[in-house]
């Protein structure tokens, strides 16, 4: 951008030497349609206007209101040698320009100034005007019919009423004229009982940069370049609106949100033609008031039971977090703000995303931590757990930049696996924008006494919400701390905690590794009750592992049936007596979640490691429970319905009917009709999971014949 391209001026300067006309490809005016915008957008104008005269209505400063940057270029049939107006395309500035000649319209109805607002927007008889939509009929009949049949406020307010004869049904059927219609009707409300005259300072003191292309191939270019790179250039110029910053810095304000924009573009999804920069421009200066808003909040009660209250500064965040309502407010940015985020952001996806030696030294665990579509997202806001596990890393970096601090990538990589391993959390799931804010406040903390997310265990209690920094963590925390080999025991730890099945949880594993040669003494503790960091067996914990995956290795998501059903035959089952006809068979919960923390389910880690296969050892299992028996009768005879269940299971998984989805629960019917059980004592099971509802379909496949099939041949042999 070349300097002496670039030019402040005043509306009357710019109506005086120009006919803007919106192109076609140009997308509607829409601001009417978004009361929020225009309504933050005139209050800004009447907040900088300020003060005015008591007696005669007139503001009492002088000063200019620099609206920004208006991009324009000549149409190729502009002659310079014939023409006095030289036409210009309006390429950005659509919103706020037509907004303004609204605005500047109603105030001359108020004023009685008519026929200076016409003169000043050239109009005459010809059907010609110094700002117009002329390449869209309609709303260039619409423009034309309202500046010369309504001349005073009376006759607007019919307009607005739908009380005049004027009004083309037609009109109805452009977007423009519609939107319009309703910016007017909010100009009136908001500036109808207001005594200051704002004519004259609207047309002389309100001034844009005024950015002309002269040759017509450029401006082309860069008129279809800017709208490739927006969804509609209307949501970039309602954030520049929101974000007006001091004139003085509006030069550089409009070269830096060129390169910001920039780099969103070229970073948009290329497998999407219809991706542009817009989406991930617009994310990261939300981003950015998400984490200033949060250092300006002093109301938030880390407890996760504490109720937000709904008109606090919390709230707002939540809210915003969530991508219900987004406003962009200029108090929590400066053109130097953003562009230090903006370095930060260039830094993690840049720098740090492409750091071989991280990648390296961390091969064994998953490192996809930061996804690049964040910066182009489909929804136009990522989710509210990927800002969990990003925006407080881009606040980390930013802090680090801003103090020139030392950047280290391990420790980013080190957050950034602490906070994608909590987003699995079901507390942090259930609370996560609450969260979002809380990893915020965590950070900034953090990097009052360390950069280490380590060091997060030396905060004061009340500095660290107990749901990101649980006893587990801590724990981990401390370990990394004390060892030498503190990347040893992370590389073991974050590969355990990918595992699909902890969900990011390894404490079941942590905690038995001490009790391993006496299972029969562990009791997991929620608290990490009685463990001494010092004495942790990385060798033995691995092992441990190890035997996981084994006892694991038919389905990496989930526990197995055959785990399940090998609980039967332990006390993680128990029975119960439901009335008189009924019992029922159930476990401490039907959660993978909780079974792996039974010292039941861990005690098998232990057994399995003289087997090589899952299969082996459950076929074991099987065996020596089998040979308690001597016949098919002996069989028969059993009476322990925990037994009997997993003698039916065995059979029916042979011919894959057992259907665990029913439930892992079991109801008994002590006194089944019309059953005949192939025990001797004839009761009847049902599946249920939480609560017993007795339903028909909840059986499972108990003819007798299919157990005598199975179970025949074992015997005979």
């Amino acid at each position: 951008m070349k300097n002496q391209q670039l030019k402040e001026q005043s509306i009357l300067f710019l109506l005086s030497q120009n006919n803007f006309i919106v192109p076609e490809i140009q997308r509607e005016y829409v601001w009417g349609n978004n009361p929020d915008v225009l309504e933050r957008f005139l209050d800004s104008i009447i907040d900088k206007i300020g003060n005015v005269c008591d007696t005669c209505g007139t503001p009492k400063t002088s000063s200019k209101i620099n609206m920004g940057f208006l991009y324009t270029y000549k149409p190729s049939y502009v002659n310079y040698n014939y023409e006095r107006f030289l036409d210009e395309n309006l390429i950005d500035g659509q919103q706020r320009f037509t907004s303004l000649f609204l605005l500047l319209f109603y105030c001359a109805l108020k004023e009685n100034r008519v026929d200076d607002f016409r003169d000043a927007i050239r109009y005459n008889e010809l059907n010609e005007i110094a700002f117009d939509y002329k390449v869209r009929n309609l709303t260039h009949l619409f423009i034309l019919d309202l500046i010369s049949k309504i001349d005073n406020v009376e006759k607007l307010d019919q307009l607005l009423t739908s009380k005049t004869t004027w009004l083309l049904k037609d009109f109805n059927q452009d977007i423009t004229v519609l939107s319009m219609l309703k910016a007017l009707k909010l100009i009136v409300v908001k500036f109808k009982d207001r005594k200051e005259k704002y004519f004259d300072f609207i047309l002389n003191n309100i001034k844009f940069y005024h950015f002309k292309t002269e040759v017509t191939n450029q401006g082309e270019e860069l008129y279809i370049t800017m709208n490739a790179r927006g969804e509609a250039l209307s949501k970039n110029e309602e954030n520049k609106a929101a974000l007006m910053f001091d004139d003085s810095n509006l030069f550089e304000y409009g070269a830096k949100w060129e390169e910001w924009q920039d780099f969103f573009w070229k970073n948009r999804d290329k497998n999407n033609l219809q991706s542009n920069s817009d989406n991930g421009l617009n994310e990261f200066l939300r981003w950015i008031q998400i984490i200033e808003m949060t250092l300006c909040d002093n109301e938030l009660n880390t407890d996760e039971d504490e109720k937000i209250d709904e008109k606090s500064l919390t709230k707002k965040i939540v809210t915003l977090i969530q991508g219900e309502k987004i406003h962009l407010s200029r108090e929590y940015f400066s053109i130097e703000k953003i562009e230090k985020y903006f370095k930060a952001v260039h830094y993690i996806f840049n720098e740090y995303y492409s750091d071989a030696d991280i990648l390296e030294k961390y091969s064994s665990v998953n490192s996809n931590l930061i996804k690049r579509e964040w910066l182009s997202p489909k929804d136009k806001i990522i989710s509210q757990i990927d800002s969990f596990r990003f925006i407080p890393v881009l606040y980390y970096i930013y802090r680090l930049l801003d103090e020139n601090r030392v950047i280290k990538n391990q420790e980013i990589f080190r957050l950034l696996k602490y906070l994608n391993n909590l987003r699995r959390d079901t507390t942090v799931a259930k609370t996560i924008n609450k969260q979002v804010i809380n990893a915020i406040k965590l950070i900034d903390n953090l990097l009052e006494i360390n950069t280490d997310i380590a060091k997060i265990i030396e905060l004061d209690a009340n500095l660290a919400s107990k749901t990101l920094l649980t006893s587990e963590e801590r724990f981990k925390f401390s370990v990394y701390l004390e060892k030498s080999n503190r990347e040893d025991f992370e590389s073991v730890f974050w590969k355990v905690e990918d595992n699909k099945i902890f969900k990011g949880k390894i404490s079941p594993l942590l905690q038995f590794s001490y009790h391993y040669h006496a299972p029969e003494d562990f009791n997991y503790s929620k608290a990490f009750e009685g463990l001494n960091v010092s004495e942790i067996d990385l060798e033995l914990f691995s092992k441990i592992y190890e035997n996981f995956k084994i006892i694991t290795e038919e389905n990496e998501n989930k526990l197995s049936d055959d785990i399940w059903a090998s609980m039967l035959l332990t006390d993680y089952y128990s029975i119960r007596n439901y009335n008189d006809n009924h019992k029922i068979v159930n476990c401490e919960s039907i959660e993978d979640f909780n079974l792996v923390r039974s010292k039941f389910f861990l005690m098998s880690l232990k057994e399995i490691e003289t087997f090589t296969s899952a299969q082996d050892y459950f076929q074991n299992t099987f065996s020596s429970f089998i040979s308690n028996y001597n016949s098919l009768n002996d069989l028969s005879n059993e009476e322990d319905l925990k037994k009997q269940l997993y003698i039916y299971y065995i059979a029916l998984k042979n011919n894959n009917s057992w259907e665990y989805w029913k439930g892992k629960n079991f109801g008994v019917y002590l006194n089944p009709k019309k059953f005949n059980s192939f025990f001797d004592i004839n009761v009847r099971f049902q599946h249920y999971k939480q609560k017993w509802a007795g339903a028909d379909y909840n059986y499972f496949n108990d003819d007798k014949k299919q157990l005598i099939k199975f179970y025949k041949p074992l015997f005979n042999n």
